[in-house]
């Protein structure tokens, strides 16, 4: 296996003319030295990251909100601006009951409470007021990573720096990891990041040349991310070294690499432990199933018109869609145009580490072809920008031997059926945008032309260069045309906390929205009159309607209220019934003291004068906010207390609420405005016993019954299955440490 930054030796099968005679025939271009040999290795690192981030700063010139779509504006960026004002005052947020059903972080997952560079920057956005820019910040930053990532992984198995760069760049403009991973899915790509980071040093570790400490530490900040298809990538990295070394018989190795990922799968619980605690009581367990519903599931067609930069594959989609508006099956524009280019030998007999490569990249396609369920992983689509990243090794590989030389006309004829071939495909499916599909296919072929053109004149340096150069010619040309807007302008989200907090000062206490986003205009958004998912965390006040992964189906279901927020017209009337086991209607019982209803889903409601206790502080086309004027009858999240029972006192805080009340003889029960999350629990008087009862109610209120007299009660939550996480992820820190250790000692009769 040749060391990182050697290029692969070729064979003397690489081209026809070497088969026939066994010698090399080069250009006098490409015996020259590589680019910057004598610069050191984190130099190159260095300006590849530079790069990328000029690069795919590009798509947010064009456009402020690129990275500002689907769940960034609905889930991430809000919630990672409201998460670092708590982190900036000192306050772990494990657990908010003012989040009502996506108030348990630590639960959900993928808001990550213990990802070092994911706390971190929830600090940075939380400096921000505009957050399309900081979600544009976030994602490039983890852009340039990955494209640093990529350069390493194409280095250390062998390619030449010049393909490693260009690939290094090239991957992540990718049409899923840009369009769907950077644009909304934000966990898709720290996922995909970190996994290139820790194939690298876990395939550097296995070579001998980096402590198993470094994998460790970067395969745990992927499985700490929170994103299950990261610990699916790892899995299959893992897999893939395997092989490896089953080829090169070390099986010693082979051994601390079973360790080695034994740990890192360990820091894992600290993430996932809480959610599985809390299954119960969510709508996440219903997805548990082995299905196919063709919901966003690709095609091998699809990864075949990969380089055409306009081709929309036909995959079912959002809203009973059947055709897809970005470009999510793109790869890289000169991948297939090059492949009649290419020196193959390398792959003919390949050593150990390609068969590696190879079944890594397998296995990720296997993945990317899969059924749309499989237990709770759903939409194998999320799975091609990993097999892209195994692809774009193998095509470093293979560049890093040069371009084949003879017969350039035949292979010219091949590149050009190639680029006509992902025209006509894109052509065929989404004909009503035949210009840009002609222009797209013109573009690229010239390019291709050009690359190679220069390749034979000026050799593999300036071959480089314009690869490079065409991504971001085609980059720039996919972010300024797609998707392509089928009527008027878009939607578009707030983005201004502080304009949002200027025109929403009418909000008191506990905010509560009956509205749906079909019928949403783009100023109701961005004023913040209708605000859904974590966009309402931009109010500043407490708001039931919130984004969530796993959901309180009680909860949900008794305000028929989906993971976004949005409610049906139903909802209003189910407000003013009792809920059972109390006396109170659900919005008292919830503590709702602002309650905003849309028009175009209560249009009657809207125009009607408000229940007594309730007055009207705005009202206009869009919606209407009525107030509470009586006072909540109970201190701090008391709700409803049983007859005979009363409250003198409450001390609350996110985890914890302290109660001091008197009870008649029979004793008696308190609601409280909290979720009845797995985790609460309660004592009297600082004892076991007399003891207090902690149930779940109605709409899924957390009850407590408590014993006569006066008495204080304090309910206390703690995180289910976080405490034991922390331990193991600790346990496991601490043994990674003993194995670097170990490894350290046996480093030379292992990589000898």
């Amino acid at each position: 296996m040749s060391g990182a930054g050697t290029p692969m030796s070729s064979t003397p099968t690489e081209n026809d003319v070497e088969e026939r005679t066994g010698h090399r025939q080069d250009t006098p271009a490409d015996s020259r030295a590589e680019v910057g040999r004598n610069r050191p290795e984190w130099m190159v690192l260095l300006g590849v990251g530079l790069a990328a981030v000029i690069l795919f700063s590009v798509p947010y010139w064009l456009n402020p909100f690129f990275y500002y779509v689907g769940d960034n504006p609905e889930s991430f960026t809000p919630l990672w601006h409201h998460l670092g004002e708590q982190l900036r005052a000192g306050h772990w947020p494990v657990m908010d009951p003012a989040g009502w059903y996506g108030g348990n972080h630590a639960a959900e997952g993928e808001y990550s409470v213990v990802n070092p560079v994911q706390l971190l920057n929830y600090i940075v956005v939380s400096w921000f007021d505009d957050l399309a820019a900081a979600s544009a910040v976030v994602m490039i930053e983890f852009l340039a990573l990955l494209s640093a990532g990529v350069y390493l992984l194409c280095r250390d198995y062998g390619a030449g720096r010049v393909p490693a760069a260009v690939l290094g760049l090239g991957m992540p403009a990718g049409g899923f990891t840009l369009y769907y991973a950077a644009a909304g899915w934000p966990l898709e790509l720290m996922a995909l990041t970190w996994v290139a980071w820790f194939w690298w040093a876990a395939h550097r570790y296995t070579r001998g040349r980096l402590n198993p400490f470094v994998p460790f530490l970067l395969g745990a900040l992927g499985m700490t991310t929170g994103n299950p298809y990261a610990a699916v990538g790892l899995l299959i990295v893992l897999l893939g070294l395997t092989v490896e070394l089953l080829a090169r018989k070390r099986y010693r190795l082979l051994a601390h690499l079973a360790v080695l990922g034994t740990l890192v799968g360990a820091s894992g619980v600290v993430v996932f432990l809480p959610l599985a605690e809390v299954l119960v009581v969510t709508d996440r367990r219903h997805l548990a199933m082995v299905s196919n519903d063709a919901f966003q599931v690709p095609h091998l067609g699809d990864l075949l018109a990969s380089s055409a930069p306009t081709y929309l594959p036909a995959i079912v989609n959002w809203n009973g869609a059947v055709r897809e508006t970005l470009p999510s099956t793109y790869f890289l524009w000169f991948a297939a145009p090059l492949l009649p280019w290419l020196r193959f030998g390398a792959l003919r007999r390949p050593t150990p580490a390609i068969r590696g490569l190879l079944a890594i990249s397998l296995g990720f396609l296997a993945l990317t072809l899969a059924p749309s369920n499989v237990w709770l992983f759903r939409w194998p689509i999320r799975m091609v920008e990993f097999l892209y990243l195994g692809l774009a090794v193998l095509l470093a590989i293979l560049l890093s031997a040069g371009l084949a030389t003879s017969r350039a006309r035949a292979r010219t004829v091949m590149t050009v059926v190639l680029v006509a071939a992902g025209g006509y495909l894109s052509t065929a499916i989404s004909p009503e945008i035949l210009g840009l599909h002609l222009g797209a296919t013109v573009i690229v072929l010239l390019l291709v032309g050009g690359a190679i053109l220069i390749h034979r004149r000026f050799g593999r340096r300036a071959f480089g260069a314009a690869l490079a150069a065409g991504t971001l010619i085609v980059l720039t040309g996919q972010a300024a045309t797609l998707p392509v807007e089928n009527s008027g302008a878009p939607t578009r989200p707030a983005v201004s906390v502080s304009q949002v907090r200027q025109n929403t000062t009418f909000a008191v206490g506990t905010v509560l929205q009956l509205a749906a986003p079909e019928t949403v205009r783009t100023r109701d958004y961005a004023d913040g009159d209708l605000l859904f998912g974590n966009g309402s965390l931009l109010r500043g006040r407490e708001t039931i309607n919130r984004y969530s992964g796993v959901g309180f189906a009680a909860l949900n279901s008794a305000l028929c209220m989906n993971y976004k927020g949005v409610t049906c017209a139903d909802a209003y009337e189910r407000l003013w019934r009792p809920v059972p086991g109390t006396t109170v209607p659900l919005v008292d019982a919830l503590r709702v003291r602002t309650l905003i209803l849309q028009r175009a889903l209560l249009p009657t409601v809207a125009d009607r004068p408000p229940p007594a206790g309730w007055h009207v502080v705005a009202t206009d086309e869009v919606r209407t906010v009525w107030v509470r004027s009586d006072p909540l009858p109970h201190p701090g999240r008391v709700s409803w207390v049983s007859p005979g029972l009363s409250v003198d006192s409450a001390d609350v805080n996110a985890e914890n609420e302290t109660v001091t009340y008197r009870a008649p003889d029979n004793g008696g029960r308190l609601v409280f405005a909290r979720l009845a999350w797995p985790g609460y629990t309660a004592t009297v008087d600082g004892a076991d016993a007399p003891s207090a009862v902690v149930h779940e109610i109605g709409a899924g209120l957390v009850a407590v019954d408590v014993p006569p007299g006066r008495h204080v009660v304090r309910l206390e939550f703690h995180e289910p299955g976080l405490r034991p996480g922390l331990w193991i992820l600790l346990v496991a820190l601490a043994a990674a440490l003993a194995q670097a250790v170990v490894r350290k000692r046996s480093f030379w009769s292992d990589s000898t």
